[in-house]
């Protein structure tokens, strides 16, 4: 069982919150708001940003998101058997995978490799990927979006509540709602985003799970 306890305000999974809370014309109280905040919408003709092909894609056979279309042959996460090991090569290269599933969701829409690595105590989290799943359910679709986290921290240990909780430094990239007509709205890459984090990851079964992500607490 995933160990949770509050960790106050969760900024793990807002890229897209305000984008797809405009955007989509939802009205769920339950996200939060982007930490950078949505500018205006853009204008029809901006070209939309793309993500670089993951590891097992081909120039033949991926197709990057653009207001043509959403991406197609999206090359699936494949999580290595390094990220399923307890150390901080292991840490490292789960955050990778968790980067990589995130950013297949907003490619395709298919958000099941994601929700298998993230705690379903991460309210945000499920929110987002639900929104996003109601973004693909329509006739729009996300371009770019990729995050990254880069661990900070020389070693890793367990916390006295036993959650692992390493510094990070973590970036997006812009990602753009895109419909028929044009970009609907765009979130832009966080301006905060080398302010150091702190991201809660359990290890549990052999498996790391995906918590949540707070700002840095400074005494």
């Amino acid at each position: 069982m995933v160990r949770c306890n509050p960790v106050g305000t969760a900024v793990g999974g807002l890229v897209l919150a305000a984008l797809l809370l405009t955007g989509c014309g939802t009205d769920d109280d339950g996200a939060a708001a982007s930490p950078s905040g949505a500018p205006p919408p853009a204008s029809a003709a901006s070209a939309a940003p793309t993500a670089a092909p993951g590891p097992d894609a081909t120039p033949a056979d991926y197709v990057p998101a653009s207001l043509d279309g959403s991406a197609q042959n999206v090359p699936k996460p494949v999580m290595p058997d390094l990220a399923r090991e307890e150390s901080r090569a292991g840490a490292q290269a789960f955050l990778d995978y968790w980067s990589d599933a995130m950013w297949y969701a907003y490619q395709t829409g298919d958000t099941s490799y994601a929700r298998d690595i993230i705690s379903p105590h991460c309210e945000v989290c499920l929110n987002e990927l639900s929104e996003v799943e109601q973004v693909y359910g329509g006739s729009q679709w996300l371009a770019g979006g990729r995050q990254k986290f880069e661990l900070q921290d020389s070693a890793i240990q367990r916390a006295v509540d036993g959650i692992y909780k390493p510094v990070v430094k973590y970036r997006n990239d812009e990602v753009q709602l895109v419909g028929n007509q044009g970009v609907v709205d765009a979130v832009p890459p966080d301006p905060n985003s080398d302010e150091p984090l702190i991201v809660y990851i359990d290890y549990v079964d052999q498996e790391w799970i995906y918590i949540t992500m707070a700002p840095l607490s400074r005494s």
